[in-house]
């Protein structure tokens, strides 16, 4: 039986020699043909260059959202809407490739879901190394045949204190109004510079990754 690979390079000969056919006197480049073959040929990717590269993405992607919120935060206008994520360069150019950014947080601005046995294990990890002042490093997880998704800690900054750090020290009485009034459950306060606030989770398609390597 003939191997795919020589299979491929008879069919891919017999077509350009066919071709020839209406341009006799062409001569068969083979180093092109074998060039075309191997150009064709499946890559094979490990698991591990799908983790090193969606950790990379991870990081940047990060990087870029926390660049660009912090330069938002820093704003002369917008209060407590300079918080939101959604219209971000970032976090927009993110959402075209399918990849998803949030937050999570076990003292939230804003009620919503529970966290779930997953993101309260990655909490509580990130919170023992933020407790004993280790360095809270970046991770990926593994989710299923599809999905990837990325940790990183959102640590209290300076910047922050007029909405989250303390009520009547950093917090006035203006912003503390806004934030009763639209946030009636807010427990995102009280954190002093330095601390843990929560998480970014950051979830990506392993398609994507696959695609760039």
């Amino acid at each position: 039986m003939m191997k795919a690979s020589n299979l491929n390079y008879g069919i891919l000969l017999t077509a350009m020699t066919l071709n020839l056919s209406c341009n006799p006197g062409a001569p068969i480049d083979s180093k092109a043909v074998k060039e075309e073959i191997q150009s064709r040929q499946i890559r094979k990717v490990s698991a591990s260059d799908i983790m090193k590269l969606a950790l990379k993405t991870g990081e940047e992607i990060q990087a870029d959202v926390t660049r660009q919120h912090m330069s938002s935060i820093l704003a002369a206008d917008g209060g407590i809407e300079r918080c939101k994520l959604s219209s971000l360069p970032a976090v927009l150019k993110a959402k075209g490739r399918g990849i998803e950014i949030s937050r999570i947080s076990q003292h939230p601005r804003e009620k919503g879901h529970p966290l779930d046995s997953v993101e309260l294990e990655v909490y509580a990890a990130f919170e023992y190394a933020a407790q004993r002042q280790l360095q809270m490093i970046p991770s990926l997880e593994d989710v299923n045949e599809t999905t990837l998704r990325y940790w990183a800690p959102i640590i209290m900054k300076k910047a922050c204190q007029n909405c989250h750090g303390k009520k009547g020290v950093h917090i006035g009485l203006k912003t503390q109004k806004l934030l009763q009034e639209r946030f009636p459950q807010d427990q995102a306060f009280d954190f002093e510079e330095g601390a843990l606030m929560g998480l970014w989770r950051i979830k990506i398609p392993k398609k994507e990754i696959i695609m760039s390597l």
